[in-house]
């Protein structure tokens, strides 16, 4: 298991929020992507993803502990062309979530998120994990 993941699950377990099964992420999902975004005060950040050039489906989860609001944005990239899929606002303070499956039917497509802090004093730490479900 990544250490990221692990950390999350133990980060998630002691505070009680995020609902996370561990044997179900390691025996049907194969981890694409992972990475954390630091996000200024009222900044936002864009983190490409170069997805593989073949067919297939995707799930998207962005993850923060940190004093919100913070706004998540999906996009898919076609060549120059970006269409937003999916934006959600949270305004909780601390465990924030946001995931969202993305669909590469033709396998032309590659992904942005996109986290925007609206906090004027806390950078924020995003967690974010592109994970390819197999067997679609």
């Amino acid at each position: 298991m990544n250490r990221s993941v692990g950390l999350i699950m133990l980060v998630s377990m002691l505070l009680g929020g995020w609902a996370f099964d561990a044997g179900a992420f390691e025996l049907d999902k194969d981890y694409l992507y992972s990475r954390d975004a630091n996000v200024p005060p009222f900044q936002k950040s864009r983190e490409f993803f170069d997805m593989p050039d073949r067919p297939g489906s995707y799930e998207v989860i962005m993850i923060s502990e940190n004093i919100g609001p913070l706004t998540f944005r999906m996009v898919r990239v076609r060549g120059e062309q970006e269409k937003t899929l999916v934006q959600r606002r949270s305004y909780s303070v601390g465990n924030h979530e946001f995931e969202a499956r993305f669909d590469n039917p033709s396998g032309n497509d590659d992904l942005i998120v996109e986290i925007a802090n609206s906090n004027p004093v806390v950078s924020a730490t995003v967690s974010v994990f592109v994970i390819e479900i197999s067997g679609q």
